[in-house]
């Protein structure tokens, strides 16, 4: 729990009060590998913070899934439309690894902003936050070459590159697993 007020306070300040607000109101989980934490056409239920392990974040696109994204340690994860909205999401999110997640329902988020002092403004920093990166990987996706989006995956996800499969890997920088092989043949020429 120390790590999930850790996270938050990197957001807001929080008072004692807040703390105890916020141990009631999260709840432990555990996720074996390759177990689902959200799949698609269920509704979001929780917004989630990591605590150990390791998530991937897909799509189906016409029959086949495509890796959008990557969280582990001391990151939040939602599908913020789903959630939002309590409408069947179009995510699902997997255990890369045994995974010990804390989560918050809806409802207890709702309680979050109000009793938690500082509770609106983290969500709001947050969202901002999420957004900017959100928007980010958009450009990036349909503006740089496929080796620029490769070094990007090894600057952004640095400390966890070495727990992800090279398919998962080739997945989310769009292109097949022979071209990820062949770009990084290509890089250690250089």
């Amino acid at each position: 729990m120390q790590t999930l007020i850790d996270a938050i306070k990197r957001f807001v300040s929080l008072t004692d009060e807040d703390i105890d607000v916020i141990e009631q109101l999260f709840v432990k989980k555990e996720l074996k590998e390759n177990e689902r934490l959200l799949t698609e056409g269920e509704v979001c239920k929780e917004f989630v913070f990591v605590e150990k392990g390791l998530l991937r974040h897909c799509v189906n696109n016409d029959g086949k899934e495509v890796t959008f994204f990557f969280s582990a340690e001391n990151e939040f994860v939602c599908d913020f439309e789903s959630f939002i909205h309590r409408t069947p999401s179009k995510k699902t999110f997997y255990a890369l690894e045994d995974t010990v997640v804390y989560t918050i329902s809806y409802n207890n988020m709702q309680l979050f902003y109000k009793k938690v002092s500082t509770g609106e403004r983290f969500g709001r920093l947050y969202l901002e936050m999420t957004f900017a990166k959100a928007i980010n990987h958009i450009v990036t996706t349909f503006t740089a070459t496929a080796e620029q989006r490769y070094l990007n995956f090894l600057s952004d996800f640095r400390h966890i590159q070495q727990r992800i499969p090279q398919y998962y890997i080739a997945s989310f920088i769009g292109v097949t697993p022979q071209s990820l092989s062949r770009i990084r043949r290509e890089m250690c020429k250089v």
